[in-house]
């Protein structure tokens, strides 16, 4: 510390947090001691008591000028960090949080400023965030001067990016305040900020859903935004300051946040403020705030209220799912948008949507101009995909799909995405909805060489690929027998046959595959024939048995069978499959 300036206001501030401590210490057993006398307590002893009191006071009043002017400098000889941390490593942390149930507004302000500034590295947060200063700082965000409230709110933010931090501040009824503290401009900022990291927990999604007024009011402030898209200042002739830009962003960004709890997409489904909100993407084309849609449909109870909400005589909004369409049909050229309103499109699987009128408003066009090679990005192709499971699974809309490019597209999709287990999953369920539907099944499995690329998915050693592949393949293999054997059979067939017998008795083929190739290997269930061992007759025993289908325990009756009647079927593993 240049010139010792800063080692001797450090020693002073020392000195004087000590002297405090001995005095608050002192008072407290004052106090104690007068509680303990209770009735026998006399009126001299409560004179003497208040004039002690007194006396206390006035010399915390004097301190807290002299602790102002101390730190005032070292908050300014702070500004290099090589200072910084050696007024850290003399616990300076620890001297500041003591100073928090002060009284005098000057010397709070330069406090707080002062642990804002430490709280920036984490080794300072540690120190700082203990529940006694979280309890104090919660009080100070209710500090009438506007000043302390908001200094505390921005402390309280830079330690809430610790979980362990925000669960204490949960605990201590925050979310409450911070709901109150909204409604008034100048801590809109900090508070939207705060609630942004409080949205990152489930359980605190839960609380601030049961702060309806709270909820409202984010409703409001996004339905009212005065710029076209929320999230995204404009600047105008005068500059704006990045802190109003951040505001905007942790505001659409808390409600994509809260969107993804449904009891919070409950509570905005039935304030009133969500049809404004889908006429606002519509107008504006709102990549973020169609994200806010998209989780709320992603809840399926909540999706029948949405769906009947904008259904209802006093919306008006039926017809809002084809809207989504030509908006998608317009946005190929914005990617984050699309996305959204593909995904919003692809939460909705109820079977009250008519999704052969999407169809016939352009939705299979879109699907293959997106689905084309190297046009899209891979989340795009996944929110395709499943929007085609949807539209397999309706009657009216399955033909437009399978008299479409689609079915061969997604055979093609099969085998470029074949390491993105993902896509592949979504790809075989879809295809499981598309041959579930009898009046496309043949046609799509004509139009398609199908089966020999689900078998290779078959053997995949993701558990869930195999299982799809596996169901899949079973749907495919029963559509094969049912097929009259006039019509002719393809080739696929038979390999499938070959296939399911081999998955069935993979040993068994193992063992004969060696057999062919002239190797010795051992049975799938017993030694081999020809194989040597050192010991007794119980392994011929054994072998007999099996090797008798069961019904040769003894191998002195081996003589006296009829082999020319054997039925050597039994002699050979079999699998029976439909």
């Amino acid at each position: 510390m240049q010139n010792q300036c800063g080692d001797v206001t450090m020693r002073v501030l020392e000195y004087e947090s000590q002297r405090a401590q001995a005095r608050k210490e002192d008072m407290q057993r004052r106090q104690m001691r007068l509680a303990e006398l209770g009735d026998a307590c006399t009126v001299e002893d409560k004179k003497l008591f208040n004039k002690d009191d007194k006396k206390y006071k006035l010399q915390l009043q004097k301190q807290n000028k002299l602790l102002h002017v101390c730190l005032s400098v070292l908050l300014n000889l702070a500004e290099e960090i090589s200072t910084e941390r050696k007024m850290v490593n003399r616990k300076m942390p620890h001297l500041l949080i003591q100073l928090l149930d002060r009284s005098q507004e000057d010397l709070l302000l330069v406090v707080l400023t002062f642990l804002k500034k430490l709280s920036v590295f984490e080794e300072n947060k540690d120190q700082i965030a203990v529940p006694e200063t979280l309890s104090n700082l919660v009080k100070l965000a209710q500090n009438p001067n506007s000043r302390i409230a908001l200094l505390s709110l921005r402390l309280l933010f830079n330690l809430s990016f610790d979980e362990r931090v925000r669960g204490a501040l949960v605990e201590s009824g925050i979310i409450k305040l911070l709901v109150d503290l909204l409604k008034h401009p100048p801590f809109r900022h900090s508070v939207l900020r705060l609630l942004y990291h409080f949205s990152m927990d489930e359980r605190c999604k839960s609380l601030m859903a049961f702060h309806g007024e709270g909820m409202t009011m984010l409703l409001q402030l996004v339905v009212h935004f005065p710029e076209p898209r929320v999230g995204k200042e404009q600047f105008g002739a005068e500059p704006v300051g990045a802190g109003a830009e951040q505001a905007v962003q942790d505001l659409v960004a808390l409600m994509v946040n809260l969107a993804t709890n449904a009891r919070a997409a409950e509570v905005i489904v039935q304030s009133g403020l969500f049809p404004p909100i889908v006429l606002r993407v519509m107008k504006h084309r709102d990549p973020l705030l169609c994200k806010v849609i998209r989780h709320v449909a992603s809840h399926p109870g909540v999706l029948e209220q949405m769906l009947d909400l904008l259904a209802s005589e006093g919306v008006r909004m039926a017809k809002w799912m084809t809207e989504f369409v030509r908006m998608a049909l317009t946005s190929v050229d914005n990617p984050e948008l699309l996305l959204e309103v593909l995904g919003t499109l692809a939460n909705v699987t109820v079977e009250e949507v008519v999704w052969g009128e999407l169809c016939e408003a352009g939705l299979v066009e879109l699907l293959t101009r997106l689905l084309v090679p190297g046009f899209s990005e891979d989340d795009v192709v996944l929110e395709c995909i499943l929007l085609i499971s949807n539209l397999a699974c309706c009657r009216e809309s399955v033909q437009h799909v399978a008299e479409s490019r689609l079915p061969a597209m997604m055979q093609d999709l099969l085998i470029e995405k074949r390491e993105d287990e993902e896509i592949v999953v979504q790809l075989l369920f879809a295809f499981q909805c598309l041959l579930g539907q009898d009046e496309v099944r043949d046609f799509v499995l004509q139009e398609t060489e199908l089966a020999p690329c689900i078998m290779r998915f078959a053997r995949a050693r993701n558990p869930l690929v195999l299982e799809y592949a596996t169901a899949l393949l079973q749907i495919v293999a029963v559509a094969s027998d049912n097929q009259s054997a006039e019509d002719g059979q393809p080739a696929w067939v038979e390999q499938i046959k070959a296939f399911r017998f081999e998955q069935h008795n993979q040993e068994w083929c193992r063992y004969v595959s060696r057999e062919l190739s002239g190797g010795t290997g051992m049975s799938p269930s017993y030694g081999g024939y020809y194989d040597e061992h050192e010991g007794s007759g119980e392994d011929e025993e054994e072998f007999a048995f099996h090797w008798a289908g069961m019904d040769a325990a003894d191998p002195r009756d081996l003589a006296k069978r009829d082999w020319a009647n054997q039925d050597f079927g039994n002699l050979s593993h079999s699998s029976r499959w439909a």
